[in-house]
């Protein structure tokens, strides 16, 4: 005799598959985002280290100064003195500047639209509906007591 598992509720399991893809989403583009940040600082080391190897003599200085630059944090103990080697670091600011805000957007849209979607899941919600009809009660009885309050006057 073969038992069975009784089917899982539809409701559960789609929320359920609903986080899990959410988190992986999250993760994998924290990981690809934090790879390009990266790819970009070196990238802009190497080009550094060529355009102006008299102020980056190493090619670890030169990715030093680039995570310092596209990061915005800027500590100043490694500053190129060259043309070329200031145009590289205009560069990386830029992008470095251009990837936060990408970022804070990001972030700022993911908020809103969890925001958004929790304010349409509460409408659907029975005990939200009638706590707003309960609202809506209270609001009329208060303007018909009022109305009587000022007859009585």
């Amino acid at each position: 005799m073969e038992t069975r598992n009784p089917a899982p509720d539809p409701e559960r399991l789609s929320l359920i598959d609903r986080e899990v893809r959410r988190i992986a989403n999250a993760r994998s583009v924290t990981f690809g985002l934090a790879i390009t940040f990266f790819g970009l600082a070196v990238a802009g080391a190497i080009v550094m280290r060529i355009a102006d190897h008299h102020d980056f003599p190493t090619l670890g200085l030169a990715l030093w100064w680039a995570l310092q630059t596209i990061t915005t944090v800027g500590y100043g103990d490694v500053v190129p003195t060259t043309r070329l080697g200031q145009v590289v670091g205009g560069v990386e600011m830029v992008l470095g500047i251009s990837f936060v805000a990408f970022l804070i957007a990001g972030v700022t849209s993911t908020v809103i639209q969890r925001g958004q979607s929790q304010k349409v899941a509460s409408t659907d919600d029975p005990i939200a509906h009638g706590l707003a009809e309960l609202h809506e009660t209270l609001r009329q009885l208060e303007q018909r007591l009022a109305s009587i309050e000022s007859k009585l006057s």
